[in-house]
């Protein structure tokens, strides 16, 4: 007579079955012991995975071997997100930090203008972290001031209030070139900063892009004796906190529930290139 595996007479032997369960319950708690999760590739140990320790317990059982038995080696994912490198399998792994990403093409003065606008509007913690545009509204010409300060989250970055980026928290990436506008030499940048933020429980999260959020900005500066004047503005923001970008503000995803319709879509890796067209996608309802 034919048996299903989990109707053999022999696999109702109760004490067979408590001791099969005892031991390994001991074999995963001491190897859970020796394992951390970095992404959320597994929380529990696959059926697959527990099958194979199933047969090959049945198999010593039957050989009269159990006694013998060592389980196997079971590598369990890890739990939390590495803090210590937080842009560890991220798209912005390799990049620059912080102000060394931003980097002129020569020795043109009109790049240097340009780029510490940029730090000023992106990195500068008095804008970033303390919401104090001076430094940057005062590279730019009087007439557009007004303007952009109405408009600050279009043209910088401010955290969110109760957020604060990891050390070394910021990398970037991108390129800047020269040309022209309305008679002025212009400065077109194409850059994505992408910011580690520090999460209060870095266990409970299961992937590094959870607490790292990318702003690209596409922006023309027109050189003008009166000082810069920033046109022709693009962006997109990705692997966000969508209320706060409504609000503003920039915070990663781990400061807010997730709701249906929102997420990262696709590839990540295509979000963090300047090489292509600027992105469509609303990953924010």
């Amino acid at each position: 007579m034919q048996y299903d595996l989990e109707d053999h007479p022999d696999l109702k032997d109760a004490a067979w079955i408590r001791a099969a369960n005892r031991r390994a319950k001991r074999d995963i708690r001491r190897q859970r012991r020796q394992a951390r999760m970095r992404r959320h590739g597994g929380k529990i140990v696959s059926a697959v995975a527990l099958a194979v320790i199933g047969a090959v317990l049945f198999g010593f059982y039957q050989a009269g071997k159990f006694g013998e038995v060592s389980l196997p080696e079971v590598k369990l994912p890890q739990t939390g997100v590495n803090v210590e490198i937080p842009f560890a399998s991220t798209p912005a792994e390799q990049w620059p930090e912080g102000e060394k990403g931003i980097v002129v093409p020569d020795g043109n003065p009109a790049y240097e203008q340009v780029r510490q606008a940029l730090i000023a509007s992106r990195m500068d913690p008095a804008m970033i972290n303390d919401h104090k545009p001076d430094r940057f509204l005062a590279m730019l010409a009087p007439d557009v001031r007004e303007h952009i300060t109405k408009e600050l989250s279009g043209w910088t970055t401010r955290l969110k209030q109760g957020t604060r980026l990891l050390p070394n928290g910021i990398r970037v990436s991108g390129k800047m070139t020269l040309g022209e506008k309305d008679g002025y030499p212009a400065v077109t940048t194409d850059y994505v900063f992408a910011y580690a933020f520090e999460p209060p429980d870095p266990e409970k999260l299961l992937d590094q892009m959870e607490m790292v959020a990318a702003v690209r900005e596409k922006v023309t500066y027109m050189i003008t004796p009166a000082g810069l004047w920033p046109a022709d503005a693009d962006g997109f923001q990705y692997s966000i906190a969508c209320q706060a970008a409504k609000d503003g503000f920039l915070a990663p995803q781990f400061t807010e529930p997730s709701k249906p319709g929102e997420g990262l879509p696709g590839d990540n890796r295509k979000y963090f290139s300047v090489d292509g067209q600027m992105p469509t996608e609303n990953t924010c309802d």
